[in-house]
């Protein structure tokens, strides 16, 4: 695989990776509709240790105990505010980046759609994708 790069709308938050992302999903749980503004957040998921990330100085983060009881961390450029990436307690050393800060995202293709029961009308899950009420 190809190394692959991404970043926050201004540049000051970047990051790299050469691994195979070991899940890809859109994510329709109205926390991630309100963290994006938009009807779903499409992330994939990495190890922490195979990411090399730049100007983590840089991110905020907004953390919420979610359903589960778990803490759940969203990261966002403090200059820009472009979300980034997302942490979860029930996922130790995983680190789920938001699709769209990839410089080149063409490459990436999602197997699942999760919180599907919490999906909008106008950004319905896609059928083609295994779908779950809940985390995969």
């Amino acid at each position: 695989m190809n190394a692959h790069t991404g970043s926050c709308l201004c540049g000051a938050v970047s990051y790299a990776f050469d691994t195979e992302p070991v899940a890809a999903v859109h994510c329709h749980c109205t926390d991630c509709q309100k963290a994006t503004g938009s009807g779903f957040a499409t992330v994939f998921g990495l190890s922490m240790d195979d990411v090399a990330l730049d100007g983590v100085s840089k991110l905020k983060y907004f953390t919420i105990k979610a359903p589960s009881g778990n803490s759940v961390s969203r990261a966002f450029c403090g200059e820009c505010g472009s979300p980034m990436f997302t942490e979860a307690e029930n996922n130790p050393g995983m680190l789920w980046i938001k699709a769209g800060s990839l410089d080149d995202s063409d490459w990436l293709a999602p197997t699942d759609a999760c919180w599907t029961g919490s999906a909008r009308s106008w950004a319905e899950a896609n059928s083609a994708l295994a779908h779950h009420q809940g985390n995969p």
